[in-house]
């Protein structure tokens, strides 16, 4: 999620957002690629974690980015761009995912160790690499048991850090749909979880 910061950097974030839509409407190829340049890694974290390897990850971010372009000229501001951005592309990650009739396969967030722990980790305990390995496989296939709705709320809440309403704002459900595929969504994953470590 890309965070915000006080009054006055989000009156000087929508301006730059303004000119960057401008720009870009008018098929400035400059503010286009600085468009795909603010948003590229934000847009590659959500199609990673929703596709996982499955998926063809750059064409899925063109398709995004494509469809963003197209659309730029009905956006009205009503949400932020962040949001609005946000809804494209998980709309985009839903479609995919419904394409396929196959098992899909999640990648689970890196967990946070950085490389060199990692390696120091792995170096003093091979044991315990292979545990961290193999719980996050089971993550991995407890997040490809949930639905993609539900999914995509527990992906948007924990790993991306909107808000429910937030949330709510980019799918474009009620807030309580929101709740409700969070709460289920997190329920079902533990039972899966707990089930493995029984």
């Amino acid at each position: 999620m890309i965070k915000d910061g006080s009054n006055t950097d989000k009156d000087n974030m929508e301006n730059n957002n303004n000119e960057l839509i401008t720009g870009s409407c008018n098929g400035d190829r400059v503010y286009q690629r600085k468009f795909f340049n603010k948003y590229k890694n934000h847009i590659h974290s959500l199609v990673y974690l929703m596709l996982g390897n499955n998926f063809d990850i750059d064409d899925v971010i063109q398709q995004v980015f494509i469809q963003i372009y197209k659309s730029l000229y009905n956006y009205q501001g009503l949400s932020s761009l962040d949001t609005w951005i946000y809804r494209i592309t998980s709309k985009v990650c839903i479609d995919q995912l419904r394409k396929k009739y196959r098992k899909r396969q999640v990648n689970v967030i890196k967990t946070g160790i950085d490389i060199e722990a990692h390696q120091d980790l792995q170096e003093m305990n091979p044991s315990i690499e292979n545990e961290h390995t193999e719980l996050k496989e089971q993550v991995q296939k407890g997040l490809n048991s949930l639905s993609e709705d539900k999914r995509l709320v527990l992906i948007l809440f924990e790993i991306e850090g909107f808000s429910l309403q937030e949330i709510s704002d980019i799918i474009r459900k009620p807030l309580g749909t929101v709740k409700s595929r969070l709460f289920h969504g997190r329920k079902e994953l533990a039972k899966y979880l707990k089930e493995y470590i029984s």
